[in-house]
């Protein structure tokens, strides 16, 4: 009978457990869900002038999210009942996240690496083709307009464009600062390039600490639902 009350015990203490690890993972599914929306949104405004930049990485988190919220949402329905094999499916899911986070997170290491690169010659094609493209022109004044940069180390890039050989001043309204009487007497000090770069690098960094995070949280995940499938498993051996 001491033995049939450890057990049961055992159970109720791994259920407390693991429903309150299935509220932290819906609400770690809506930060994963949350960040892949504001990369879409807002990184790839920044990264459009790039022809490498991929944006299959913002719907990849976003679909993590939301397949991670979804999962928490039936995992509390699988802990309240109390099935061992829907318990070891659940863990089962939880390891594929863990590999999916993995997974995105290595790819966004290589992805740092390889961007700047990618990057500066996407904006020195962007910068060129500013005359010529429409499309450019909103990307490139875009990205100067929100981010108050210019040029891509600096203002005075745009004198060697095709636009600068044209135009009097040799720089897009974009670049303005600061304006009087419709001239423009300051202009943005700081280039496109490392202003992208620097916001691209803290980004990835926040991503990596979240996703090794994430990560460690699946393993708990795992061991909880394996343990309560044992130990409700093994109750029910113990009152046969």
């Amino acid at each position: 009978m001491g033995k049939r009350l450890q057990t049961r015990a055992a159970v109720a203490c791994m259920k407390t457990l693991l429903m309150t690890f299935n509220v932290i993972f819906c609400l770690c599914g809506l930060i994963v869900l949350a960040t892949g929306a504001v990369v879409k949104l807002e990184l790839s405004k920044y990264l459009q002038v790039s022809a490498e930049f991929s944006a299959t990485a913002p719907y990849v988190l976003m679909a993590t999210g939301g397949l991670m919220f979804l999962l928490a949402i039936l995992a509390c329905c699988c802990t309240a009942k109390g099935q061992p094999v829907l318990l070891y499916i659940y863990a089962a899911f939880l390891l594929v996240i863990f590999v999916i986070l993995v997974g995105e997170g290595v790819s966004t290491w290589a992805f740092r690496k390889s961007l700047k690169n990618d990057f500066l010659e996407g904006l020195s094609t962007a910068f060129t083709d500013y005359e010529r493209s429409s499309t450019m022109a909103r990307a490139v004044d875009n990205l100067q307009s929100r981010l108050s940069c210019c040029g891509i180390q600096n203002a005075s890039d745009w004198v060697s464009m095709p636009y600068g050989f044209n135009n009097d001043p040799p720089y897009p309204p974009s670049c303005c600062k600061e304006s009087q009487e419709g001239m423009c007497i300051a202009l943005h000090a700081q280039g496109c390039y490392r202003t992208v770069i620097s916001l691209v690098e803290a980004g990835v960094g926040a991503f990596l600490i979240m996703a090794l995070t994430f990560t460690c949280f699946m393993v708990i995940g795992v061991l909880l639902a394996c343990c309560l499938a044992r130990n409700i498993n093994r109750a029910k051996y113990e009152q046969v």
